[in-house]
């Protein structure tokens, strides 16, 4: 079975809990989901911010970003209506896009474009 890195909808959410069962690792559908936001935000995050370091932290249902050197909160993404889990199982990919866009949105000085 193919890995998945950063699941985008349930299914491959579903799938990733399947394969860590696989490796006797024991987790649930919504820590997969909740790992998963996290770690597309600060993907996009090490893409887009060349030699500036920041870190996604998921609590409470908001992601806060801070900075690495300082500790910093530099923002906050709070949940769409519903919350992120909600969010993620009803359209996961459209979560995604909008997480891209908010990143974007409030990164936008900072976002290296190539």
């Amino acid at each position: 079975m193919a890995s998945v890195s950063i699941p985008e909808d349930l299914t491959q959410a579903e799938a990733r809990v399947k394969e860590l069962a696989g490796r006797h690792i024991d987790t649930t559908v919504d820590a997969v989901i909740q790992q998963a936001i996290t770690d597309y935000v600060q993907e996009i995050l090490m893409e887009g911010l060349e030699g500036s370091y920041v870190t996604t932290h998921f609590a409470d249902d908001v992601l806060t970003i801070t900075d690495d050197a300082t500790g910093q909160v530099v923002t906050t993404i709070p949940a769409p209506a519903g919350g992120f889990q909600a969010a993620f199982r009803s359209s996961g990919r459209l979560l995604m896009q909008n997480l891209a866009s908010k990143v974007q949105e409030k990164f936008r000085d900072r976002i290296i474009r190539g």
